[in-house]
């Protein structure tokens, strides 16, 4: 969630563009009794290309649990699964997936991607850390195109800094992307930062942000690292009045990271639908920096082809960046 508060467009591919066409033509009969037509006013267009590694995150406001976030499931999910099919990305990481039978729905109306929660048994320490509140916990989620993307293993990092990550510490995919015959290795983090702009949060975030840099330091320090999430602070200066950033310590060490969705703070986006902030980023090392594509980053503004988005959909954008994928990466 925010805060504290309530929670070069492209063609699509060809089966995904029939994929949507078949996702937006459900017949209403499928729909709960309680749920209503969907209000999405124009076609998703298209953001991937063939030639490009795509990434999407998206904060998906308690995805399932209309308790918290939007009060219709069936719609919540009918435009999330539109949204996704349409811009057809290769890989998105969500955040604040709560329900799996809503996770296991959407999947089941993307035909050619495949998805893991972090509670997953797969993931290593996941259900240990991500089944809380009778498993109705916020999760962070991985969905991927299966004909471009192989999911190697998965695990928690930063596990002793639970209290400084709210309770959901990131989640690390070893990916497999092959793209053009060219096969390249990915360490995929998606994190769901501590929310909050009182000064306890944003000091939570910054000491979770010092272990995070520690820890690729350490673990990582010349592989193909990308950090995507809802981060909830900026990069340039905090939201919390007269604060710096609590990624400064990634923004200080420019030779080895690097966020290109700084590009959207400076030119004063914002992520979600209430605030005038980008707190949702995606965060380089130097050597996936390398494949990124200059000026593709960009905040996918999804209220323009839904009415109602931020009641019915979500209280967040979707960020999507683009990347090359090299031979002998």
């Amino acid at each position: 969630m925010t805060r504290l508060h309530r929670s070069s467009a492209h063609s699509p591919r060809p089966a995904v563009a029939l994929i949507f066409a078949l996702v937006v033509a459900l017949p209403a009969c499928a729909a709960s009794p309680t749920s209503h037509t969907s209000n999405q006013t124009a076609p998703i267009p298209g953001q991937g290309t063939p030639s490009t590694l795509d990434v999407g995150n998206w904060n998906l406001e308690w995805f399932g649990d209309p308790s918290h976030g939007p009060a219709n499931d069936t719609l919540q999910l009918d435009h999330v699964r539109a949204v996704m099919a349409g811009t057809d990305l290769d890989i998105w990481g969500l955040e604040e997936v709560v329900s799996a039978g809503e996770f296991a729905s959407l999947l089941a109306g993307l035909p050619g991607y495949a998805g893991m929660l972090a509670n997953d048994p797969f993931v290593k320490d996941g259900p240990a850390y991500y089944s809380d509140f009778d498993n109705m916990e916020q999760k962070v989620a991985l969905v991927y195109r299966t004909d471009e993307v192989s999911l190697d293993s998965a695990r928690v990092i930063l596990t002793d800094q639970d209290y400084a990550c709210a309770g959901r510490p990131p989640v690390a995919f070893h990916l497999s992307v092959t793209l053009d015959s060219a096969t390249e290795h990915l360490i995929l983090i998606v994190m769901h930062a501590k929310a909050g702009s009182d000064a306890a949060s944003r000091d939570r975030r910054d000491t979770a942000a010092a272990a995070l840099k520690a820890y690729l330091d350490a673990t990582w320090p010349a592989q193909k690292v990308l950090v995507i999430g809802d981060f909830n602070d900026d990069v340039d200066t905090s939201i919390t009045p007269g604060q710096p950033s609590p990624y400064r310590y990634f923004v200080a060490d420019s030779a080895d990271y690097d966020f290109p969705t700084a590009t959207l703070s400076e030119a004063g986006d914002a992520s979600t639908v209430s605030f005038p902030d980008v707190i949702d980023h995606q965060l380089d090392s130097n050597e996936t920096f390398a494949d990124y594509i200059r000026g593709s980053a960009e905040i996918f503004r999804a209220d323009r082809y839904i009415s109602d988005y931020g009641n019915t959909t979500s209280d967040h954008y979707p960020v999507i960046v683009r990347y090359r994928v090299a031979a002998g990466g």
